[in-house]
């Protein structure tokens, strides 16, 4: 079965042949094998989990969509992030610093509700982040 990984910026994996597809959506996370109903879902930011040839490739992904036929997978998102190349100094640091933007929104009277849904989605694209990361080491 075809698998191919998107972001906003470019195509991150493209395989010709995938034994299964591990996908996080709005209804719980689902598999993907060969001749799968068609289907399209709703992402929601979690661990991509990809197997093919004997091999385990792992993503942090975020909002949007993916589409099966059955023969091929195409998985949308607004955020990937390959396992391999995660720090998780970094992201903890990035959590930590919205955290704490989260919490001086709340204090204001007057809300952009806009910035506070973005810290919040950005928040817990970080989270996720942070879970594959802890699974990498």
């Amino acid at each position: 079965m075809k698998f191919q990984l998107i972001s906003v910026n470019k195509k991150v994996l493209d395989l010709e042949k995938v034994d299964s597809v591990i996908v996080p959506t709005q209804s719980g996370e689902i598999t993907i094998l060969p001749k799968h109903v068609p289907l399209v879902s709703s992402l929601q930011p979690g661990v991509l989990i990809v197997k093919f040839d004997k091999e385990i490739k792992k993503f942090a992904i975020g909002w949007w969509v993916v589409e099966t036929d059955g023969k091929s997978i195409m998985v949308l998102a607004d955020m990937v992030e390959d396992g391999a190349a995660l720090d998780m100094t970094a992201i903890q640091a990035k959590k930590e610093e919205l955290k704490k933007k989260i919490e001086e929104y709340k204090q204001t009277w007057i809300m952009d509700m806009e910035k506070y849904i973005e810290l919040e989605d950005e928040y817990l694209k970080q989270l996720v982040k942070e879970k594959l990361a802890g699974w990498m080491i």
